[in-house]
């Protein structure tokens, strides 16, 4: 990791923060060795290092896993790791690639057990991102993710509140969420508009197993399509989607004491997991 700061570095590269790849480098080594010393890693683990950047984490990771897989989308970026900062050091291999194309199974497989994941996510992709990772679960051991407070906010909450949505749902069901600590703008260069905080995501099994996830996904997406639309108007209108009536949709919904005209921000994980399993088991007998 250069002792040079951010905007001198990339002064003396000829290059500016590129906006649009949400680029905002932190400043503070101290910080930087906070994020790594949260993966607690161990000399056997691989990691996937989101948005290599100027290197700020990926000299830190490097002595610290077996391997470490610092993806970069920035072409000069990528070229700076890689010939200037870390001169290919064993273990590190830098990528240039947008980490949403990123072959997350066949790198835990070449591992030999699932990876490590970390970042500094850009708004832009976050969302995605985390729909992979959602994906490509059985793929991660845990991830260490920075992102805009807001959309952390989304992660951790309850239902019933404004930030509950889909994301929360779906990434609540699959990881264990836990905040970490928040950074304010004047960690980066340049300074975002917007706090950032720093999550851990570690899968577990829930205590409500779906019988089919990806039905359960599609039922909460289809729960939250029209956020103001009470369960009436949204999964019994739309039950057909699913292979039931309105009349099969209305009596799982009845069996289960969810009322109709309850939101879909004020079911909890496990009762979308109720709801789910209900419509799988019914339409596995009709």
């Amino acid at each position: 990791m250069s002792s040079l700061s951010p905007k001198t570095l990339l002064l003396r590269l000829g290059l500016r923060p590129k906006k649009a790849l949400g680029q905002h480098f932190l400043l503070h080594p101290h910080q930087a060795r906070r994020i790594v010393a949260a993966l607690n890693l161990t000399g056997a683990d691989t990691v996937v290092e989101i948005g290599a950047g100027l290197g700020a984490l990926t000299g830190l990771l490097a002595p610290a896993a077996r391997r470490v897989i610092a993806l970069e989308r920035d072409p000069e970026l990528a070229r700076f790791l890689a010939e200037d900062l870390l001169v290919e050091p064993p273990g590190v291999e830098v990528i240039c690639q947008d980490v949403l194309t990123f072959d997350f199974p066949g790198a835990a497989r070449e591992a030999g057990r699932p990876l490590a994941v970390v970042g500094n996510l850009p708004y832009q992709i976050t969302s995605p991102l985390l729909f992979t990772l959602i994906r490509d679960v059985a793929a991660i051991a845990q991830a260490v993710l920075m992102m805009q407070l807001e959309v952390g906010a989304r992660l951790t909450a309850s239902p019933g509140t404004k930030d509950y949505g889909i994301l929360s749902v779906l990434v609540q069901y699959h990881f264990r969420v836990t905040r970490l600590f928040s950074l304010s703008p004047g960690n980066f260069y340049p300074p975002p508009q917007v706090d950032s905080v720093v999550l851990r995501l570690v899968p577990e099994t829930p205590a409500s197993v779906a019988l089919d996830a990806a039905l359960l996904h599609q039922l909460v997406k289809a729960a939250f399509g029209h956020r103001r639309k009470t369960l009436n108007n949204t999964l019994v209108s739309g039950a057909a989607a699913f292979g039931l009536s309105p009349e099969a949709m209305r009596g799982i919904l009845a069996e289960l004491n969810i009322d109709l005209k309850r939101r879909g921000e004020t079911l909890s994980v496990a009762e979308f997991v109720a709801v789910s399993n209900q419509v799988a088991r019914l339409r596995g007998i009709m």
